[in-house]
């Protein structure tokens, strides 16, 4: 019984028990279905709640690095102010993002004010400040070639990745004047997949219907090769402001909303142009906007971010797809032309880079070199950053471009320095053991080719000629041009192989002619072309003798033109206008001269000069005899006055078409006749019009120029220079680009199309002529021509031969330039292929490449870029010289710290180097210099004729010397062993080099080779002296290899910071070419010998 009453009882607790359970069990579901119910009504509250409209705002401050004003005071007033009004901000308005572009700023920042920069660094890591833009500075997209692009991005990109751990998506150009059809392209490539801008709002003209200036507002822009990124083409005035306004009711985002995809507006805000943050006023509606009740939903954005939120685009269709250029019509086309002398330094400064990096992969896989990567970098840099668009475009003030001037005269001297060198490694392995002078012959282009190369050689006795001889033993055309004190300029021709240095001999002797070349009064032939003139000095006839083909229309001359009427009141260097073109014109036809100027069995020339007012015109038209025989070459030398004047190379062919082919770089378009929205165009390298049924066509080639138009079906016309008449601004430029310009274009006339006729590589040859360099005479294990690299068909084409950032590998990008797509080809080098990988344009890894032997496998589409990093298995046949460093006994303080920077006086002016940008170590083309770099005590020499004594240096020739002036250019003396060295030594500071634009500056170059640059000094009226140079000059004096002593001038001008002893072969190779585009001389270096007398600081009592 009690055992059945103890079972009740555990039977009735366990019943008690799941009752219990049961009922937690179902408050918790009770709980959990309330919980679900809220969670709906929630979401379908919030659902009610979420509005039609969404508009991203973009917090910005447009800083034009120069403009109205220079880089100095964007420097000392306007950077610092952007980062110290943005440090403000940010602590007090917490959802406030703002936007900036150029890592050459950030470099700035982190160069003048450190503290600083660490903020922004430490802003940037929370994502408060945005780095957008990619790029090392917001570029002009239009002028530079898409290999400067492409540097651009990848340099900009190092940087932020380097500094700050962060890779913006973007290309982010607010203020530029038009966007070429490579900008997508370029972008893609690099791995981008944004774009943004609010230009072209400043169309004047309708370009799609009746009245719209643009595709869209948003959507997908497809580049040349059919790639395609994200554009917002309607980003609203980047000076937007708001006055404590509700933004989410902002009418203007709201139309724009309606019109872009999903109801989407994307906008700026903030200021231009010096840069700062948007304002007070503005920040504080941004704030109160993004929780109010308008039907804008406000995004406090990154610039990129809505890229993201659409990528990847293929699963948006509604975005719609624009695939075209993006130019401008009247604001923006004079930019073109506009400070004729910046574009022509740039163009130069481009295929200089190229042709460095090209001969220095080479000098450095043979052993002969290191390859000088930061060098190459601050050199590309240094030019890059004067691409944006108010420095290359020619729209800022005069004094802005001294600075600009300079830079591109120093990267020049620079580049061709490091060409210099690096040819003279290639040169060590070269068999140069000929009867005559060894000259080797570089060629930079991945094309085979037969030019003219040109050279300044020393011959003691005048010679009644030259003959020249090619690697395989064959007579050269050839011609002696000039001989004077020693010195003899000649002309003679190459064959040579792509990419290539090749060893000709020169004798003096004679060349016999082949009776082809021609030239009388008015008229000159050669076995494809008879040219004559007109009594006004106009080509009135070129006649195809091989085609039976007249090129000139009859009664309408080849001419020099000038339109005279050409007003712009508004931005007079910005635009041209077409009333311009239809207005009054006139022809270059006063003082006429004609003359026979050259007369040689390689080289005849016709020599026209003319007038017109002030200006003065002389031109040479050219033919040769075994070259590019089929170019008509027009050298011109000009000393332009014109006023509201727009002057053109007019060419009224025979040739009809409605079309014309212009040169973009990494393909080509085809435009129409002058038209309202399009007249004055954008072109390259080249030119072409080839009739309708491809039977003939004519090309321009140029070297510096890029606006162009085409009145009707049969002329195209090349803009030369561009003197608008302004209304009440830009005065100044009422004499823009008065001065004096040399250049060159030439005419080709070929059969077929503009690819049949390797019309792009024919462009390039004449952009990149070959050049000449002396050596001595040894045996070499590559014989008499070493070529590295070569495509297997001309539609692909080399674009660049590089060292990879990293350090590992080489890039080599390729492009396929005629508009078809192409399988199974290859580029072939020197070397087998060791490893081969693709990467994109900022050198990334994004696949395996194909590689047998020592061909890289390559495949691709119209106009596709494609970029490879390949390692090779060549084992080197030289060795990288040796540097020997000597010590120095320093007696005196050159440089300061920046905590001292008002402190020190190295010119007795108050002016000091500053220690914190200099290295313990400069490395100039394979010079090592060891530099005392503590400014606490004494780090340089101040001459007094103080005797150095020269270590055992085993057989070292060559003595080089770190040295600068600290007053006045100066011609100093060294003696090694009582040997006199005559040298000349430029001030330490100011420019190296400037254009003549006359009222406004001086044209001139010093002569010296600059060892090192530091980009500001140390005043004691500044502190920091903003882009102030400081030079430290290289000088190289060939010494006997038993030398022993080295006695200084005794003249305290002269400072000596360090000096090498070596044995570098590679400086016994000498550059005979004149690789750089000089400014005309209007100004004369004059070195003054008279020393400065000796002194010594002393301790104040």
């Amino acid at each position: 019984m009690q055992d059945r009453e103890r079972l009740n009882r555990r039977f009735s607790n366990r019943i008690f028990f799941y009752i219990g359970v049961l009922g937690i069990l179902l408050n918790e579901m009770k709980k959990i279905l309330c919980s679900i119910l809220l969670l709906l009504c929630f979401v379908h509250i919030l659902h009610s709640q979420q509005k039609e409209y969404k508009a991203y705002l973009v917090a910005t401050a447009h800083f034009d690095t120069q403009w109205n004003w220079d880089v100095r005071e964007s420097i000392d007033d306007y950077l610092h102010r952007t980062m110290v009004q943005n440090f403000w901000l940010f602590e007090r308005f917490p959802n406030y993002i703002f936007n900036f572009e150029s890592a050459q700023k950030y470099a700035w920042m982190k160069e003048y004010y450190p503290h600083e920069y660490e903020l922004v660094k430490k802003y940037i890591k929370v994502g408060r400040w945005n780095v957008v833009g990619s790029a090392w500075e917001a570029t002009d997209p239009n002028i530079p070639s898409s290999e400067s692009f492409f540097r651009n991005v990848l340099m900009g990109q190092e940087f932020y990745k380097k500094e700050f751990g962060v890779k913006p998506n973007d290309i982010y150009l607010p203020d530029c004047f038009g966007f070429g059809y490579t900008l997508p392209t370029i972008a893609a490539h690099c791995g981008l997949i944004g774009f943004s801008t609010q230009k072209l709002q400043w169309r004047k003209n309708p370009y799609f219907g009746e009245k719209e200036k643009m595709p869209f507002k948003i959507g997908l822009w497809q580049g040349l090769d059919g790639a395609r990124i994200m554009a917002v083409l309607d980003a609203g005035g980047y000076g937007t402001s708001y006055y404590y306004d509700d933004i989410s009711t902002n009418r203007r985002i709201l139309e724009r909303a309606k019109l872009g995809p999903d109801n989407t507006a994307y906008s700026y805000y903030g200021v231009g142009d010096r840069g700062g943050s948007p304002t007070l006023p503005s920040v504080y509606s941004l704030e109160k906007s993004l929780k109010a009740d308008g039907p804008l939903e406000i995004i406090s954005a990154k610039a990129g971010q809505i890229y993201e939120d659409y990528y990847p685009f293929e699963k948006h269709p509604e975005l719609p797809v624009y695939d075209g250029e993006l130019l401008m019509d009247v604001h923006g086309v004079g930019c073109y032309t506009s400070q004729a002398a910046m574009k022509h330094f740039n163009r130069r400064n481009e295929h200089l880079a190229d042709a460095a990096e090209r001969a220095s992969v080479v000098a450095e896989i043979l052993g002969g070199m290191e390859y000088p990567s930061e060098a190459l970098r601050e050199n590309w840099q240094r030019f890059l950053w004067h691409q944006f668009h108010d420095d290359l475009t020619g729209t800022s003030i005069p004094q802005s471009y001294t600075f600009s001037w300079n830079d591109e005269l120093i990267a020049q001297t620079r580049f061709a320095e490091t060409i210099t060198t690096a040819v003279g490694a290639v040169s060590r392995a070269l068999d140069t053991k000929v009867k005559g002078l060894p000259i080797v012959v570089y060629n930079p282009v991945t094309s085979c080719r037969r030019d003219i190369v040109k050279a300044t050689i020393r011959m003691d006795k005048c010679p009644s000629g030259v003959k020249v001889t090619s690697p395989k033993g064959e007579s050269m055309p050839a011609q002696l041009i000039s001989w004077e004190n020693g010195m003899a300029e000649v002309l003679f021709v190459a064959q040579v192989d792509p990419l290539s240095f090749s060893v000709y001999n020169i004798q003096p002797g004679g060349t016999a002619s082949s009776g082809n070349l021609r030239v009388e009064y008015q008229t000159i032939e050669n076995s494809i072309y008879r040219i004559a003139l007109d009594v006004h000095g106009d080509i009135a006839s070129i006649f195809d003798k091989k085609n039976n083909r007249e090129l000139v229309q009859a009664g309408r001359p080849f001419r020099l033109m000038m339109f005279t009427e050409n007003l712009s009141t508004d931005y007079p260097a910005w635009e041209i206008y077409k009333k311009v073109f239809d207005g009054p014109s006139a022809s270059i036809t006063d003082n006429v001269k004609i003359s026979v100027a050259e007369n040689g069995p390689l080289r005849a020339s016709l020599r026209v000069e003319r007038t017109y007012e002030d200006s003065r015109f002389v031109q040479y038209i050219t033919l040769t005899d075994g070259a590019e025989d089929d170019r008509i070459e027009i050298s011109n030398e000009f000393d332009w006055q014109g006023k509201k004047a727009l002057l053109k190379a007019e060419f009224p062919t025979t040739v009809s078409n409605e079309k014309a082919t212009y040169d973009l770089g990494l393909g080509y378009v085809k435009r129409g006749n002058n038209v309202e929205n399009s007249f004055e165009v954008l072109g390259h390298q080249w030119a072409d019009l080839t009739a309708n049924d491809s039977s003939y066509g004519i090309s321009i080639l140029n070297e510096s120029k890029y606006g162009w138009d085409k009145p009707d079906d049969n002329t195209i016309r090349l803009t030369l220079l561009h003197t608008p008449q302004p209304g009440k601004h830009y005065t100044y430029q009422d004499h823009q680009d008065h001065g004096c310009h040399a250049f060159r274009y030439a005419i080709v006339g070929h059969k077929a199309d503009v690819t049949q006729a390797d019309i792009a590589w024919k462009a390039e040859n004449f952009n990149q002529p070959l050049l000449a360099f002396a050596t001595t005479k040894h045996a070499g294990k590559l014989g008499r021509s070493y070529s590295f690299a070569r495509a297997d068909r001309p539609q692909i084409a080399v674009k660049a031969i590089k060292k990879a950032e990293d350090g590992n590998g080489y890039i080599v990008r390729i492009n396929e330039i005629y508009g078809n797509s192409y399988e199974q080809g290859y580029v072939e080098f020197a070397s087998d292929i060791e490893s081969a990988k693709e990467v994109n344009g900022i050198e990334e890894e994004t696949g395996e490449a194909t590689f047998s032997g020592n061909k890289l496998m390559v495949s691709g589409k119209a106009f596709q870029p494609r970029t490879f990093k390949v390692t090779f298995k060549q084992k080197p046949l030289l060795t990288v010289p040796e540097s020997q460093p000597l010590k120095l006994a320093y007696n005196a303080v050159a440089l300061t710290s920046d905590e001292f920077n008002r402190a020190g006086d190295f010119d007795r002016q108050g002016n000091s180097l500053a220690a914190e940008l200099m290295p313990e170590k400069i490395l100039s083309d394979g010079i090592e210099f060891r530099i005392q770099n503590d400014p606490a005590i004494f780090n340089y020499i101040r001459a007094n004729g103080d005797t150095i004594l020269l270590p055992e240096h085993l057989g070292a020739d060559k003595l080089f010397l770190l040295v600068t002036s600290v007053k006045d250019d100066r011609q100093a003396t060294f003696l090694v062993d009582d040997k006199p060295y005559q040298v000349n030594v430029p001030y330490y500071s100011g420019f190296y080099g400037q254009w003549g634009w006359k009222g406004e500056s001086e044209g001139y170059i010093k002569d010296a080779s600059i060892g090192y640059i530091a980009n500001h000094k140390h005043s004691a009226r500044k502190g920091n002296d903003s882009y102030n140079f400081a030079y430290l000059y290289k000088v190289c004096l060939d010494i006997p290899a038993n030398a022993r002593m080295l006695v200084l001038p005794k003249d305290a001008g002269i400072a000596l910071f360090a000096a090498t002893l070596t044995g570098n072969q590679n400086y016994d190779t000498k550059s005979v070419t004149e690789m750089r585009v000089l400014p005309y001389q209007t100004k004369s270096i004059e070195y003054t010998s008279e020393p400065v007398p000796f002194y010594r600081e002393r301790s104040a009592w």
